[in-house]
């Protein structure tokens, strides 16, 4: 019966980290399509008094997907066998938001305010690396079960 207890969950988590990262790709997904469009407007925008606007979004971006990674593995030490679907999706869903939110960040201060393609691509690679950092691994269920308070024997 436990042996099947295992697999049940095992299962669970599966489905839900896939769907995780397909959540992850599109996000990712979507900031491509706002880079790619900026890219259209981006030369007219010029504004040379806002340059360090542009500086500004380059520091803050790494700052949020490196504060990201930290904040997921903080948060899913706190998650057990019985908050389990409480509060997983919800752990990386914060960790993708705080990415996204430095990327699109970035990218719109470098394309739609003003214009400076290497930061604007530098915000995307940041970006985009850090949304995959952030996946769900396949230990996080093993991990789970090591901080759970009830660990079924």
């Amino acid at each position: 019966m436990n042996e099947s207890l295992k697999l049940v969950d095992e299962v669970r988590f599966t489905i839900i980290a896939q769907k995780l990262k397909l959540i992850g790709g599109a996000i990712a997904g979507g900031l491509v399509m706002i880079f790619l469009a900026g890219l259209f407007v981006a030369e007219s925008n010029v504004n040379k008094d806002l340059a360090m606007l542009n500086l500004i979004s380059v520091i803050v971006c790494p700052i949020l997907c490196i504060s990201s990674v930290y904040i997921r593995k903080a948060r899913l030490k706190k998650i057990n066998r019985e908050n389990f679907k409480q509060l997983y999706t919800g752990v990386y869903i914060l960790a993708f938001a705080m990415c996204d939110l430095g990327g699109i960040f970035c990218v719109t201060t470098n394309l739609f305010i003003n214009y400076n393609l290497i930061y604007a691509v530098f915000g995307l690679l940041v970006t985009i690396l850090y949304i995959f950092i952030n996946f769900p691994k396949a230990n996080d269920l093993s991990n789970i079960n090591n901080y759970s308070k009830v660990v079924p024997e």
